[in-house]
């Protein structure tokens, strides 16, 4: 087997991208974090950027699309999400760069597509943006799910979680320290909402309930700055599960690779 690669790029509110690939090319889960990061993170490992073969996007939040239309226009990348993350992406403000319609590829969630022998798989997650979508990536008998900016736990994500290898898993905020924190009540609502962001219990319950000793690893992500520790996530998850999982919590503006077994 061709052994993947796994790299966070950057994980957190200050922006959110992932590459997963093989010795010789991969694929993008976001593009949250400039392009001349992104090209310099993939060259430490080796990785040139005409060996991307395509950016896969969850949802239409700037952390999450910052360098979206440049991968797709400079390095000619095809862009695949659903045709509403794509019209946010059109009318977000932020984003000067627009990305081409020739470089837009729709994946509504449900759907499947293959890219360079990495088939993957969209499924709807709730969060406060256009659409959002997490992605199963399946690559010769691996399975590595990806869900990222949800606000409660779906069945389907539950179906998906005792099926993979391995999972990016949203563990974004500690509830007491959300609760006693310094954000207005409004923003603590929206957080807290199932159409906002995943606690560590929250987080801790789904595992717990759903991971089986399949699960070789969990990443959590996108943690807060303000309401959350990497300590306070990877002991509230490493105490919940029940299985012989390891526990990686992704650093939020650094680089992490791990070579997948």
């Amino acid at each position: 087997m061709n052994k993947l690669r796994f790299l966070s790029i950057a994980s957190g509110s200050s922006g959110n991208s992932y590459y997963l690939g093989n010795s010789e090319y991969g694929i993008l889960i976001d593009a949250g974090v400039g392009p001349r990061v992104i090209k310099k993170r993939l060259k430490e490992i080796g990785v040139e950027m005409d060996r991307l073969f395509a950016v896969f996007v969850t949802h239409d939040h700037y952390d999450h699309i910052k360098s979206v239309a440049t991968l797709g226009e400079v390095y000619h990348l095809p862009v695949y999400s659903t045709a509403k993350v794509h019209r946010g992406i059109a009318f977000n403000c932020k984003v000067t760069e627009k990305l081409s319609p020739a470089n837009k590829r729709l994946i509504e969630n449900g759907a499947t597509v293959e890219v360079k022998g990495f088939k993957v798989s969209s499924f709807s997650l709730p969060h406060d943006a256009s659409d959002n979508t997490g992605y199963v990536v399946e690559y010769e008998g691996l399975t590595f799910t990806f869900a990222t900016d949800l606000g409660e736990v779906t069945d389907q994500l539950c179906n998906y979680i005792g099926k993979s290898d391995y999972l990016l898993l949203e563990s974004n905020y500690d509830e007491t320290m959300l609760k006693n924190g310094s954000y207005p009540y409004v923003l603590k609502q929206r957080v807290a909402s199932n159409h906002g962001h995943l606690s560590n219990a929250e987080a801790s319950k789904a595992l717990a309930t759903f991971a089986s000793n399949r699960l070789k690893q969990v990443f959590l992500c996108h943690l807060s700055k303000e309401n959350n520790t990497p300590d306070l996530a990877f002991q509230e998850v490493s105490n919940a599960l029940n299985t012989t999982t390891e526990v990686t919590v992704l650093p939020r503006t650094t680089p992490l690779l791990v070579d997948l077994k």
